[in-house]
């Protein structure tokens, strides 16, 4: 089986580009996990943070002010309008 693949961009920069074993996000209508194998699905977020735990065990966080993502066929990309202010990463 193919890992969970994860993209999270921006305007600026690509914030993370690598195999996850978990991505938990703020959707619009409340937070949700991506897992391998996730049906296919397209969702706008909202101000909060998303967590992703990289395949190498590490919890990364980045702060979204808005986007979208996209999952399907174990690849996830996450299109942010904006840098975000701050970012915590391997916390």
């Amino acid at each position: 089986m193919d890992d969970l693949y994860l993209e999270i961009i921006t305007p600026e920069k690509i914030l993370y580009d690598g195999p996850v074993g978990l991505v938990e996000v703020p959707g619009a209508k409340g937070r949700f996990v991506l897992l391998r194998d996730h049906a296919p699905i397209i969702s706008t977020l909202v101000r909060g943070m998303i967590r992703v735990i990289g395949k190498d065990g590490y919890d990364h966080q980045f702060s979204c002010k808005e986007g979208v993502i996209e999952c399907h066929d174990n690849h996830a990309v996450i299109l942010m309008n904006e840098m975000p202010d701050e970012n915590k990463a391997d916390l």
